[in-house]
């Protein structure tokens, strides 16, 4: 079944007037808002939907797009969360951000401009129900008007035509998604669905993972292991570090949202989240803990009986980091202290010994700089979510500005420590990393770019620059 979600009853009228397919249910919210969305996405899957169309109107951000027009929609966010959810791959897509209040304000809509191409009050929160229960949605939006001075005029005088065209998308994205699913064939759909359940975990236990992130500590490791072999290690001992890097990269996470899940339960930000919404069960996320571990104890032992002696030491603050913000809201500095044994395990890996040299103690400072002050930023996510619940963050005990200054201060350690390690090993592509990471650290707050952005990717730039500070300049 596919339902059609509608924040409004005149938006509903021009496609409900058409012949609508009998595998289709057309559902309309009892209201405008980001809530009732949701509530009406909810039961449009409670009622079997497999897929949720939302189709409506729109305000255009700029004069690049057209009254009248109706685009598709690539990525939806909203403008206090900065927490995006992409629901379309294509050329021509468009962005949406879906705000709580109608868009008025030639300041405010000054500001989504920058980013964003159209503006609603449902996208989001249909788009998050999609992703909790893993089912496709599309976001058809048509424009009526430009978020000004004549928006509610004009609203009123194109949403009865913008609608019938609204109406016609819809009914060619019906066609295409029939022609796809008979394409298929009828003899291969019980296949189908064993293949899809498998992909869906698959894809579900990719985002418990998030096994990309992996790039943050990647290159630091390393970094870490050129310094304790003093040049190039070897591809073996690459491959075990990558290994045990990976396996307590796993492990750490896992655990996070394990230990979190009753806190992401109710945060909006956090509530879509595998554990929290159901996707995965506490069994499996124990399971992809325990699959962690094991990896990594299986590559330090691959590293040999030193490595495998010490190899515990670094799980005590991956295990411990994530119940900080329970009890200090200077828990940011926690995963500091995890990341910051990845270089230093590498080095041991590398060297076989605990002689430590002055580089390899600045790139460790490094790190826990680094990856501190981001985590800091992506804490201003959750400000007003923490302070009402209690959760511990510098954000919530200190403000924004407040979060944000501490933050400055430990990148502007971090950068410090980069450019003694620069004037350690000197050579031209060390200061090309050196500049970059400047250029990402800057970046971090430049208030335009969605604080998402600025921990992932932006994060993962400033410490492979920093990374690369030690490799370039080592090679050089």
């Amino acid at each position: 079944m596919i339902g059609v979600l509608f924040a409004t009853q005149m938006e509903a009228a021009a496609f409900q007037n058409r012949e609508v397919p009998d595998d289709v249910v057309v559902k309309v919210a009892d209201e405008m808002g980001l809530e009732a969305a949701r509530i009406a996405a909810e039961e449009l899957v409670e009622a079997g939907a497999t897929t949720i169309i939302n189709a409506g109107v729109c305000a255009a951000l700029h004069n690049r797009v057209e009254r009248g027009s109706v685009y598709r929609i690539s990525t939806v966010i909203t403008e206090e969360l900065k927490a995006a959810v992409n629901v379309g791959v294509g050329l021509g897509l468009k962005k949406l951000v879906s705000v709580e209040e109608p868009l008025y304000q030639a300041d405010r809509k000054q500001e989504l401009a920058r980013q964003y191409d159209l503006v609603d009050m449902e996208g989001y929160a249909v788009a998050r129900v999609c992703e909790a229960h893993q089912i496709p949605c599309i976001l058809l939006k048509g424009v009526t008007d430009f978020g000004d001075a004549m928006a509610k005029e004009d609203i009123q005088t194109h949403i009865a035509p913008v609608s019938e065209t609204v109406a016609e998308a819809i009914l060619f994205a019906l066609d295409g998604m029939k022609s796809r699913s008979d394409n298929r064939g009828d003899s291969t759909e019980t296949d189908l669905k064993g293949r899809d359940h498998a992909e869906g975990l698959v894809k579900r236990l990719h985002r418990f993972t998030k096994v990309e992130h992996l790039i943050f500590s990647l290159p630091l490791l390393f970094a870490g292991a050129w310094l304790g072999a003093k040049g190039f290690p070897s591809l073996s001992v690459l491959l075990w570090i990558t290994l045990a890097g990976l396996g307590a990269r796993t492990f750490g996470m896992a655990l996070n949202r394990i230990f979190d899940r009753k806190i992401d339960a109710v945060n909006p930000r956090t509530a879509g989240r595998e554990l929290a919404a159901g996707a995965l069960s506490l069994k499996q996320g124990y399971g992809v803990a325990l699959c962690g571990v094991v990896l990594y104890f299986i590559a330090c032992a691959g590293l040999g009986e030193f490595v495998l002696t010490l190899s515990l030491f670094p799980l005590i603050p991956l295990t411990i980091y994530s119940l900080l913000k329970r009890f200090t809201p200077l828990c940011h500095y926690g995963i500091g202290v995890a990341l910051g044994f990845a270089p230093l395990g590498a080095f041991v890996a590398a060297s076989g010994d605990l002689a430590f040299s002055s580089e390899l103690i600045l790139l460790c400072l490094f790190t826990f700089f680094w990856i501190s002050g981001f985590d800091i930023i992506y804490a201003l996510m959750d400000r007003e979510f923490d302070q009402t619940h209690g959760v511990k963050s510098l954000p919530s005990a200190l403000g924004e500005k407040g979060a944000l200054a501490v933050a400055a201060f430990t990148h502007l350690i971090a950068f410090a420590l980069l450019v003694l390690l620069w004037m350690g090993f000197g050579g031209a592509l060390s200061l090309l990393s050196l500049s970059v990471a400047a250029v990402a650290f800057g970046a971090a707050y430049v208030p335009t770019i969605p604080i998402a952005v600025r921990f992932f990717p932006i994060s993962a730039v400033a410490g492979i620059a920093g990374a690369l500070v030690v490799l370039l300049g080592g090679i050089s």
